[in-house]
């Protein structure tokens, strides 16, 4: 039955072909010369690290593995594919389509083979990524009526095929095998990520039929697997359909490398927690590594009472869990800003501490941060900068010297800070602040102030930059300039005069080469400069 269908279904394919009037002397192959298995291996690898043109040389490979019919290479091939990464799949499906093209000799011996039933199961796989829709519904044909493990990802690919009829025949041979866990399990990865393709949310949906209903043995190794995408998508759906007990929900909440799995494990955590009134099992989430985690668990306990956690939670360094303490502290009738008095005299306060004080503070209490300013942590001195902001207390003259402090993230606060007194701070200061010696955050930070400072300012250190060593530093100036002239420039009725504008001049002639002729003359038109002499 299968034989005889395939032969109709090639019959169709070369009856194309004669209507195309392809040429009977057809050209040579363009395939490599009997490949070994450790340029298989390589080849594979170099695909699972996203190195797009390394599929095409895969897909070459694995033809010509094929057509050499070296049993031992064939089979070791095939479990080869078994353990690629799902992306090994998808982009070879992809680039076999272009290789075959390339391939004609043997892509005519190949479909022999495949109307006479002698295609190995790698031969029916990759007849299964013919650009041919005929040839790959005959391969489909095939692989439903194949044991070997090998026909089921390209079963799930052609699950997906473009073309109806090819998919129709995959669907059905697949959707059997998904009851069993193991090829469940096989094809869960690579189902997930077709599901991002047009008729591919078919499979996907399958795959999570199989995580709400399926056995609770296959649930279980989905939830360990190694792929990020197969593990949420099985937490989530088994959240969804209330297959996961507390342990499990506890246990990926603290332990999954997955964001998003962790912060819904943690919250479903939270609420069955709740519901049971075992909430002394939520206590492990308050160490996670994840804000949003332990956050929950502070909320949880203190709406129970318990608001210790709250306390030892203030100086977190996340605004997320402090904010949830400080709430807690709060609704106990405590005043948070009590606590952070006491904190941030101690010895060597955290940086959490100082930033809970500028959230939480008074402006009497601005005198309690400028010691840390010298903070021997980074994130201490950030945070008692920004604290002095929040506070209203940030000095300028104080603040300045600290825009050459060797954190970036320091240097960020610090701009910040300063930006309502740009206009006053010293201009020589910036400028020597700005020079190619320095280090780039401390450039960055300069070149924002005197970007605030005003229009013409912040023009003629544009065009000083846009020759600068730093790609960086010239990209920032030459997107500035370009914003200027579209959304400002045309609102400008001031023009610059006298030093100003010779200074202007000078640099848009020295910026000719690097801007281009149009928008310097476009730039000396907005800021009414004369035009160079032509004579």
């Amino acid at each position: 039955m299968t034989r005889g269908l395939v032969r109709k279904l090639l019959l169709r394919h070369r009856a194309r072909a004669d209507v195309r009037r392809v040429p009977a002397h057809l050209r040579d192959d363009r395939l490599p010369v009997r490949p070994t298995a450790q340029q298989l291996r390589d080849a594979t690898a170099a695909v699972e690290s996203r190195h797009h043109r390394s599929a095409d040389e895969l897909a070459a490979l694995l033809l010509a593995a094929d057509r050499d019919g070296d049993p031992g290479l064939v089979a070791g091939t095939g479990q080869l594919l078994l353990r690629a990464h799902p992306r090994v799949w998808l982009m070879l499906d992809v680039a076999a389509r272009r290789v075959w093209w390339r391939a004609p000799r043997w892509s005519a011996v190949a479909v022999r083979r495949l109307s006479l039933g002698e295609s190995s199961p790698l031969g029916l796989t990759l007849a299964a990524f013919h650009p041919d829709g005929h040839v790959r519904e005959a391969a489909v044909a095939q692989l439903a009526e194949l044991a070997d493990t090998l026909a089921v990802p390209a079963l799930a690919l052609r699950a997906c095929d473009w073309v109806p009829q090819v998919r129709d025949r995959a669907r059905p041979a697949l959707e059997h095998r998904l009851a069993e866990p193991s090829t469940a399990m096989l094809v869960a990865a690579l189902a997930l990520a077709l599901g991002e393709r047009r008729e591919g949310r078919w499979l996907a949906g399958r795959i999570e039929t199989v995580f709400r209903e399926g056995p609770a043995e296959l649930l279980s190794a989905a939830l360990a697997v190694p792929d990020r995408r197969t593990r949420r998508t099985a937490h989530l759906t088994a959240l969804g359909a209330g297959r996961l007990d507390l342990a499990q929900m506890l246990h990926a909440a603290e332990h999954d490398d997955d964001l998003p799995t962790r912060v819904r494990c943690a919250e479903a955590a939270v609420k069955t927690a709740a519901a049971a009134k075992t909430f002394g099992l939520v206590r492990p989430l308050l160490s996670s590594g994840t804000a949003v985690v332990r956050a929950e668990a502070v909320q949880l306990l203190a709406r129970e009472g318990d608001i210790t956690p709250a306390v030892a939670a203030l100086a977190d360094l996340s605004p997320t869990v402090r904010a949830v303490a400080q709430a807690a502290l709060r609704h106990a009738g405590s005043d948070p800003a009590e606590q952070y008095r006491r904190l941030v005299t101690t010895s060597l306060p955290e940086p959490g501490a100082i930033a809970g004080l500028g959230e939480t503070g008074t402006a009497d209490d601005a005198g309690l941060i400028p010691s840390w300013l010298d903070h021997p942590q980074p994130r201490g001195r950030a945070a008692a900068v920004r604290a002095l902001r929040r506070l209203g207390a940030a000095d300028p003259d104080t603040l300045s010297a600290m825009l050459s402090d060797p954190s970036g993230a320091v240097t960020r606060q610090v701009t910040i800070a300063l930006r309502p007194w740009a206009s006053r701070l010293d201009l020589a200061r910036l400028r020597e602040l700005l020079t190619a010696s320095n280090p780039h955050h401390i450039r960055t930070a300069a070149y924002r102030l005197l970007h605030e400072r005003d229009t013409w300012t912040r023009l003629l250190i544009d065009l000083e930059l846009v020759t600068d060593p730093s790609p960086s530093m010239r990209g920032r100036a030459r997107s500035d300039i370009a914003v200027w002239l579209t959304r400002e420039a045309a609102t400008m009725y001031a023009m610059p005069q006298g030093p100003t504008a010779d200074a202007l001049t000078r640099h848009l002639d020295n910026a000719q080469d690097a801007l281009g002729p149009d928008q310097v003359r476009l730039l000396r038109f907005h800021l009414g400069l004369k035009l160079p002499s032509t004579a």
